[in-house]
């Protein structure tokens, strides 16, 4: 594969991360705003002040349904947002090279000329490569595979910690639901076993009741909200493994260039 179409697929790559990365903040961010005041009901004095608002890491107590704390959710609306700009900014590079310059185009077309050496006929073939002289952006190859590398890695995080908050919400809130309708037998197990967490979550969104003094608004589709912001996440991280493999194969073919300052 030549540069150009390195670049090309990597123009995408950075451009759909940045689009699924939004759309997961987005994700988290409307629920969290929706149910914070309702589910921070933790217990305590008003000077303890637990901030048990956010919708990851719910937790079901005797009376209540207390949410996770809201560094959970801040985390997650805020955490991606420097990897977002990131991979916005090098989408925008990428494509300026692609679409404007058409830098490593014909990178690797062959050219074959005859010539006539001594009264015999010679075919000369001729490969395109890129001049180191032209384009410094092969002696970066090898920080970018690094700092893709780093990105996938934080990504991972993040994407867990959001399959792991929903999980915790879900299954908490099973045993709050079962509590709350009375079911016992197989009611409770059909609660427990069988309803999935999209299921789960649409009784949240109509059966929870509104913290005192505080208005939720219009009701919401919770469940849908937060599988989005979770595959959104995970499909992020796969393609950070796709630009890690891309930058990591062109910094191989210039495996000559050893940092971005030089030979």
């Amino acid at each position: 594969m030549n540069q150009y179409n390195t670049e090309r697929r990597l123009s995408w790559c950075y451009f759909l991360v940045a689009v699924l990365l939004g759309v997961s903040v987005i994700c988290i961010a409307i629920p969290y705003n929706h149910w914070r005041t309702t589910l921070d009901v933790c217990p305590g004095g008003y000077f303890e002040n637990t901030n048990c608002g956010c919708i990851l890491f719910g937790l079901r107590t005797t009376h209540f349904f207390n949410g996770g704390h809201n560094s959970y959710c801040l985390y997650a609306i805020f955490g991606p947002l420097p990897v977002l700009v990131y991979a916005l900014v090098m989408a925008l590079f990428h494509m300026y090279r692609v679409c404007i310059n058409n830098i490593g185009k014909y990178e690797d077309e062959k050219s074959t000329t005859m010539e006539e050496i001594e009264g015999e006929s010679i075919v000369v073939s001729t490969r395109t490569r890129v001049s180191t002289k032209n384009d410094g952006v092969i002696y970066c190859w090898i920080p970018t595979s690094c700092i893709a590398a780093l990105f996938c890695i934080y990504t991972l995080a993040h994407a867990a910690i959001l399959t792991s908050g929903l999980i915790r919400t879900c299954t908490q809130y099973r045993g709050y639901l079962v509590s709350q309708l009375r079911a016992s037998g197989d009611h409770a197990s059909a609660i427990h076993f069988r309803l999935t967490c999209q299921t789960i979550l649409d009784f949240m969104d109509y059966i929870q009741k509104d913290a005192p003094n505080s208005r939720r608004g219009d009701f919401i589709n919770t469940g849908v909200a937060l599988h989005l912001a979770v595959i959104a996440s995970w499909v992020a991280m796969a393609l950070w493994i796709a630009i890690v493999v891309y930058t990591a194969r062109r910094a191989f073919r210039e495996r000559h260039v050893l940092t971005c300052c030089g030979n």
